[in-house]
């Protein structure tokens, strides 16, 4: 009746890792999985492990890909560097890692500098007279981590248990490098720490490998992707002037990096940085939930043929939006959700035209990627390309119509080169290639000298 408990965190240099006392040895540090939608890897073969390949939330293994230890482990071992299990002739009924998870605390994007939850299931029998343990043995649980950065493991924790099912979490910071990978080791013996403990007579080793969002170029080692930030691709920052995300120079692409994901300003309830991310105060009005609701998590321009964006010359947009997971609950249960392209020659005249609207079901959650190829038009060199995305009644609008409760609008300033204009011929300005927008203003013409 009478019981006081209190912690105190602090901050510690890595050096050599002492032991921890049997009494921090009993205390199992045990989690229930997470409910946030996932993806699933799959199992790489050029790096021998599961691997998710896209930008995501959250990664996990599933419960297929390392389910058991040693020869009964599918893709056996499971490991970049070919650390193995221990293959007796009974290992798969004893210790196993059995699955794990890496999932961005904040339910965005991983990106570089941001925090990730590392979650593993483990599995050991519960015969105690098969694993006594004392002083000298014990069920202990490693966690690793690399990146294409630094491509060595570093000891992140450990953990220790009694036998059973249980699952274990651990927080770390996403490092530099685009392409990152956690290992678990997870086994019976004496308290060691080494990214492949060998010395144990039971013990399982598996990663999984995941991709991380890189927001500025950095040098690749050996182990890198197949794609990096060239510099000509150019990271977009918050402009004060035009309240949105800009890249101030002229490059092949300019792209915001999932760093505006969100929707909504802080005091309303929302999560995006810097909202609401538009030139024109245009503002977000969502009710919606982190990880849940429709929002708008990225945006990129990026010339067709790879050349500096210029007038004349062909673009392209790609935007990530997350899909809302459920709507049963709202007013009006099971409509579509709608995504419209706009665009402003002319960024500080806020002028925009339609480009492109298109649709698609709720209800899967996650990212989906948009593309919309389109001509880059005169106006000034300083040009806008604007994303409203929304539920529902976001079917017919224009570039600022808050019709919905579910609905994220963002802009993305960038520079384009200006050349020659070649004026058209008579031919082409008496036929009209295709309707007008259906958002287009009539403008009066002023006389050119």
């Amino acid at each position: 009746k009478y019981f006081d408990v209190d912690d105190l965190v602090f901050e510690v240099d890595h050096g050599s890792i002492p032991k921890p006392s049997l009494q921090y040895m009993y205390t199992p540090h045990v989690l229930s999985p997470s409910p946030v939608t996932e993806t699933v890897a799959k199992y790489d073969r050029k790096f021998s492990v599961p691997r998710c390949a896209d930008y995501s939330v959250a990664c996990n293994t599933g419960f297929d890909l390392i389910w058991n230890v040693g020869d009964e482990e599918p893709n056996f071992p499971n490991s970049i560097d070919t650390c193995s299990d221990s293959t007796g002739p009974t290992a798969h009924k004893f210790e196993a890692v059995r699955y794990i998870s890496v999932r961005s605390t904040k339910d965005t994007i991983m990106t570089v500098g941001d925090w990730i939850s590392i979650i593993a299931r483990v599995y050991s029998p519960n015969d105690k007279s098969l694993r006594p343990m004392s002083e000298d043995n014990q069920f202990i649980l490693h966690f690793y981590y690399t990146s294409d950065f630094e491509p060595r493991w570093k000891y992140i924790a450990s953990r220790f248990r009694k036998p059973g099912d249980s699952w274990f979490e651990v927080k770390h910071m996403l490092p530099k490098g685009s392409l990152h990978a956690v290992r678990v080791i997870y086994g019976y013996g004496r308290f060691l720490v080494g990214p492949c403990v060998k010395s144990w007579e039971y013990y399982d080793v598996d990663d999984l490998m995941f991709t991380v969002v890189e927001p500025f170029s950095t040098v690749l080692p050996s182990l890198a992707p197949t794609s990096s930030v060239a510099e000509e691709d150019l990271v977009a920052v918050y402009d004060t002037e035009f309240t949105a995300p800009r890249c101030f120079d002229v490059g092949a692409s300019c792209n915001t990096w999932f760093k505006n994901g969100g929707v909504g300003r802080d005091a309303n309830g929302g999560y995006e940085n810097n909202a609401p991310n538009t030139i024109d105060g245009c503002e977000d009005y969502s009710i919606g939930k982190r990880g849940h609701d429709e929002s708008i998590q990225s945006m990129k321009v990026a010339s067709v043929d790879g050349a500096f964006l210029s007038v004349g010359e062909k673009a392209r947009i790609e935007a990530y939006v997350f899909k809302a997971k459920d709507t049963s609950s709202r007013s009006n249960p099971n409509e579509k959700e709608y995504a419209h392209f706009w665009y402003a020659p002319d960024a500080k005249s806020k002028d925009w035209s339609h480009l492109r609207s298109t649709s698609f079901d709720p209800g899967s959650g996650g990212l989906m990627r948009l593309n919309l190829n389109f001509t880059l038009q005169p106006g000034d060199s300083t040009q806008a390309v604007r994303l409203t995305y929304g539920y529902a009644e976001s079917r017919y609008m224009g570039p600022c119509d808050r019709m919905d409760k579910y609905f994220d609008v963002d802009d993305l300033v960038f520079e384009v080169n200006h050349g020659a204009i070649p004026v058209p011929s008579f031919q082409y300005i008496a036929t009209l290639d295709s309707p007008l927008p259906n958002h287009s203003k009539s403008i009066a013409a002023t006389y050119d000298s």
